[in-house]
């Protein structure tokens, strides 16, 4: 009578770690989707601005394309009904485009910011939330710090931060930096 309850201990615990293991792996799945929708919007952006070949030719500062965190602005044009001048066609494609980042990531947003060394070169910083497998509250110092190194916004000399003041990944969420070169 004991080895029965025993075993159904020792089976109960197993079939526990196995929910675990599964809901690790659906966490980390849905994580890994919101990159890539992440390096597919800034690609999304990069041809949108490529093909406004009116802002691409003059290339304008402030150019059209830049923003902020935070809700686009009305775009004062529907390109798709009416012929637009290249600012105009901007404002709609970029309206459009944040519109979509909010759609497809968790509290989705983005900041598209021009590169300081080559005019010609633009940052995208999109940032989400992401889905925890632990609590970081719960998190030892070890596991802490690998998440920061995990989650930390680097430029190409590998410094930490977009290489750019005041564009940086809020507290709490994601970050993805893709440069672009329209």
């Amino acid at each position: 009578m004991i080895e029965a309850l025993v075993a159904m201990l020792v089976l109960s615990l197993g079939v526990l770690g196995l929910a675990r293991l599964q809901v690790s792996a659906l966490t980390e799945s849905r994580n890994s989707n919101a990159r890539a929708v992440a390096v597919q919007m800034a690609n999304d952006l990069a041809e949108r601005m490529q093909s406004n070949a009116i802002v691409r030719q003059t290339n304008p500062t402030p150019n059209p394309y830049e923003t902020l965190w935070g809700a686009p602005a009305a775009a004062g044009t529907d390109c798709l009904a009416m012929a637009c001048n290249g600012t105009q066609l901007a404002a709609f494609d970029l309206r459009a485009w944040k519109l979509n980042v909010a759609t497809l990531l968790p509290s989705g947003d983005a900041q598209v910011f021009r590169s300081n060394t080559d005019t010609n070169q633009f940052g995208v910083l999109v940032r989400w939330t992401e889905l925890e497998g632990k609590n970081k509250a719960l998190a030892t110092d070890a596991e802490d710090a690998l998440f920061t190194r995990a989650d930390a916004v680097t430029d190409a000399a590998g410094a930490v931060g977009t290489g750019m003041a005041g564009f940086t990944c809020p507290v709490d969420f994601t970050c993805h930096l893709v440069y672009i070169r329209p």
